[in-house]
Order: C-alpha cells, then structure tokens, then sequence
C-alpha cells in the first residue's frame, strides 16, 4: 500500500509537471506586408481584391505605362537591327580588296602616295565596323534598361500570401510612399511565446513542440523551434521563442490564441517499481 501511494504521488507529481509545460501562446502570419510602387504613375489596372490568394511574382497592380511600352519597341528595332554592322563590314571588304590589288601593281604604276591612301581607308574603315559593333552592344543594354524601367509600372507580390486590404483603386495617382495593398505570408505560420527563464537552457532552435489552438479552430499541431531570444525580460522573468507551424494549405488563420508545449525533459528521473 505504502509502495502504490508513493508511485501514484510520482505519476501526479510527472503530471504536474507536464501540466506547467504549457504556456499561452500567438498564431501569427510570417510576414504582414504594405505594398506600394518605386515608381509614380497612375493606376491601370488592380486585378485582385481582398481575400484573394497570390504567388510570388504575380502582377497584383500595373501602372500606365504607355510611354515605357513605346521605348522598349523603339528600343528593340535598334537592338535587332544589324543593317549598320553589314554595311561597314562590306566597305571593309572593299577596302581590303582594293588594298590587295594595289599591292600587286608595279611600284611603278601606282604611286606610294595612292598605296598609302588605300590603307588608311582600309584602317578607318576597321574601327568604323567596330564602332558600329558597339553601337549594336550599347542599343542591346539600352534595351534592357527600358525594359526594367517597365517592369517597374508591374507591381508583382514578393511572396506567396492572402490579400487582406486593397487600398487603392484603378484610376488613382500612386505616390512612392503610397501602400496599394496588404498582404500576409501565411505559410509558415508564426508562433510567438513567453517562457520563464528559468526554462531558458532546456530549449534550443530545431526542437519540436505541440501547439493547441483555441477553438473554433481547435485541433494539435507540431511547430519548430526557430529563435530562442538572448536578452530576457527583467520586468516579467520570462524571454521569447518563434516557432514555425507549416500551414501549406492556408486552412489555419493567423490571428488565434493557443497553448505551447514542449515534450517532457527525457533526463529527468522516473519513478519505478521496486520487487
């Protein structure tokens, strides 16, 4: 009798114990972005509206960009032209024959001064084709540039997300500090805690650990530790953790209270029965 006593105050001390492991805990979204222009124009078109779920990369706004549109084709008619380079390449050509012919007529025949005039036609004609080589090269990067300057009137989300505010509309002038939308990264989900320092040696970034989510939602999940905070709070005892809740489906809302976990410290004794 005396044995069984002792090992039920071992079970509700063990109890107990995993009982305090439990901390309250925040379910936010990884990122919460307010998405504006670095440029200003008008807006064109906003194809998404709130709730809408956008990829990485999708137009989610376009400014006019009539005139940016214009020098990008102006642009790439000069860069795909090579009517200049096949012109002085066949002067050089000319030149270089000529040159030839006059070198094997008799000194006496054609004068030094005609044979010196031939080569120096020859030479310029040389780096008039190179200029017009770089003239090709420099309308090439000159493509490119107004072609970034366009996409520039292309507002593209920079992550996978949930529109949660559209804040302008077709037809508005956009200012370099104007935001046009907000949106949230809901995968990974983050989960944001406090625990007493006194636990601050029992974690370490890449342990695992259960999260409960309050209803309505309800329901258990496993999330990973990330970030361990290095400075504690004097005032409340406790200090910081992050763990991250993968969410692929977007089926869990940022937003929601939980309750945080962590497994029973494996070294810990355990009571046994003796024979």
């Amino acid at each position: 009798m005396a044995l069984a006593a002792l090992l039920l105050a071992a079970c509700a001390s063990q109890a107990v114990g995993a009982e305090s492991q439990r901390v309250d805990c925040v379910v936010e979204p990884a990122q919460k972005l307010k998405i504006g222009s670095a440029t200003l124009g008008i807006l064109k078109s906003v194809p998404v509206n709130r709730g809408a779920m956008v990829q990485a990369g999708d137009i989610i706004a376009q400014l006019d960009s009539s005139v940016e549109e214009a020098n990008v084709a102006l642009s790439r008619a000069q860069a795909e032209t090579t009517a200049g380079i096949e012109a002085q390449r066949s002067r050089v050509e000319l030149y270089r024959r000529r040159l030839e012919r006059q070198s094997q007529l008799s000194k006496g025949i054609v004068t030094q001064e005609k044979i010196d005039q031939v080569e120096a036609d020859y030479e310029i004609g040389k780096r008039d084709l190179q200029t017009e080589v770089l003239k090709h090269d420099l309308a090439a990067i000159e493509l490119r540039r107004t072609e970034a300057q366009l996409e520039l009137r292309m507002i593209r989300s920079p992550i996978r997300g949930i529109v949660t505010e559209r804040l302008m509309s077709a037809g508005e002038f956009v200012r370099q500090d104007s935001a046009i939308f907000t949106l949230v990264q809901l995968d990974p989900l983050y989960v944001e805690a406090y625990l007493p320092v006194s636990r601050w040696k029992d974690v370490a970034p890449g342990q695992t650990a259960s999260v409960e989510l309050d209803r309505p939602i309800g329901g258990t999940y496993e999330a990973k530790l990330t970030v361990v905070d290095q400075v504690f709070d004097a005032a409340s005892g406790t200090f910081g953790v992050r763990l991250e809740l993968p969410n692929t489906d977007f089926k869990l809302p940022g937003g929601q209270r939980c309750k945080l976990s962590f497994p029973a410290d494996r070294s810990a004794p355990v009571a046994t029965a003796m024979p």
